[in-house]
C-alpha cells in the first residue's frame, strides 16, 4: 500500500504537505536542510507511528537536496527504502541499500525525484545483535533483494495494521510482538550466519545455554518472549543467543521462539472453550498477522487453526 493511501487512525499519525511553505521537517533522524530541486508545487505524505520502543515514520518524499547532519540523538537510527534512488555523500543508494546511523554525521542527500521511505529510530542502542555496534557515523548495507523484499512487506504490515486498528488498547497489546517482528526482520537482513565461525567444542555450551532459555520460556509464559530481555536474563548478549540457538536448532532465535508460541496456541485451541476465538488465542500469543499465523500455523500442524478448534469442540 503507498503510503499516501494510508488513513489516521487512534494509532496512525498521517500529515499531507501541498507546498514548500507547509512543509515541516521531522526530526527523527535530526534537523536537516531541505532546498527543492524544482519550482513547481510539491506532494509529501508522511506516517507516524510509535512502539514501545522506537519511532517509525514512513516518507513520501520530493525532488530536493539536503544538508546537515543526521543521526539520533540517543539509540540507533535507520534509513530503509521501499522505492527509493538518492545519491549519499557522493555514492549511489538505492532500493537495496539500507542506512544505519549512530551519533550524529554529516550529510549531503540529492533525491531527484520523490522516494518513498522508512525513518527509524530505537531509543535502545540495539548493540550487541551483530548489526549496529560500530561507533558513531552512517553505515550503508547493501542486501540481497529477497530479503529486502520480506523486510518491505513486513513493515507494510505493520502500517496497515495501525492505519486499521480503532481499538488503542488492542494495538498496545500486541505493539510489543509487533516491534519484536520489526527486530526479527532486521537481524534477518543483517546478521549473518556465525555457527559457521562457532569455536570448536562450542556445541556443548550452545546447548547448555538453550536448555536455560527453554526453562526460562516455561516459567516467563509465551506471550512475552522478546529477544533482548531473554538475553538480558540469561546474562548474554543477543547475538550470542543467537548463534546457540541456530548451532543447536537449526533455526534463527526469533523462529525458535515463534514455534513456543505457536505451540501455545495449540494447546489453547485443543481445549476448545466455548468462548474462545482463533483471533483471541492468536492475539494472547503475540501474534498480530493473521493470515501469517495461519499460514505458519497450518504448515506446522497440517491444519488450519480454525479447525483445531472445530474438532475439538466436536464439529
Amino acid at each position: 500500500m503507498p503510503v499516501r493511501w494510508l488513513t489516521p487512525s487512534p494509532i496512525l499519525c498521517v500529515e499531507r504537505f501541498g507546498s514548500f511553505d507547509e512543509f515541516r521537517p521531522n526530526d527523527v533522524l535530526g534537523r536537516i536542510n531541505s532546498t527543492p530541486l524544482h519550482s513547481e508545487p510539491i506532494s509529501v505524505s508522511r506516517s507516524v507511528l510509535a512502539l514501545p520502543d522506537c519511532l517509525l515514520v514512513m516518507q513520501r518524499s520530493f525532488a530536493r537536496r539536503m544538508e546537515g547532519n543526521l543521526g539520533a540523538g540517543r539509540g540507533v537510527g535507520l534509513v530503509v527504502p521501499l522505492a527509493f534512488h538518492a545519491t549519499m555523500n557522493g555514492s549511489e543508494v538505492g532500493d537495496t541499500t539500507i542506512g544505519v546511523i549512530r551519533g550524529q554525521a554529516p550529510a549531503d542527500v540529492v533525491e531527484r525525484h520523490a522516494n518513498t521511505y522508512l525513518m527509524l529510530r530505537f531509543g535502545s542502542d540495539m548493540r550487541n545483535r551483530g548489526w549496529a555496534d560500530f561507533d558513531d557515523g552512517i553505515e550503508l548495507f547493501r542486501l540481497a533483494p529477497g530479503k529486502m523484499l520480506a523486510l518491505r512487506s513486513a513493515i507494510l504490515d505493520m502500517f496497515c495494521l495501525a492505519s486499521d486498528c480503532r481499538d488503542l488498547r488492542q494495538f498496545e497489546l500486541l505493539s510489543g510482538h509487533i516491534q519484536e517482528t520489526l527486530i526479527a526482520g532486521l537481524d534477518s537482513v543483517f546478521v549473518q550466519d556465525s555457527v559457521r565461525q562457532a569455536l570448536p567444542g562450542s556445541f556443548d555450551r550452545h546447548r547448555k545455554l538453550v536448555e536455560r532459555l527453554d526453562e526460562l520460556v516455561a516459567v516467563a509464559g509465551e506471550a512475552d518472549l522478546y529477544s533482548s530481555s531473554l538475553a538480558q536474563t540469561l546474562g548474554v548478549s543477543v547475538r550470542t543467543l543467537q548463534t546457540a540457538v541456530q548451532h543447536v536448532c537449526g533455526v534463527s532465535l526469533h523462529q525458535h521462539l515463534r514455534s513456543k508460541r505457536m505451540w501455545s496456541v495449540r494447546k489453547l485451541l485443543v481445549k476448545g472453550s466455548p468462548l474462545l476465538t482463533v483471533t483471541a488465542a492468536a492475539h494472547a500469543n503475540g501474534f498480530w498477522h493473521m493470515s501469517d499465523f495461519a499460514r505458519c500455523y497450518g504448515k506446522a500442524y497440517g491444519e488450519m487453526p480454525s479447525e483445531t478448534l472445530a474438532r475439538a469442540r466436536g464439529f
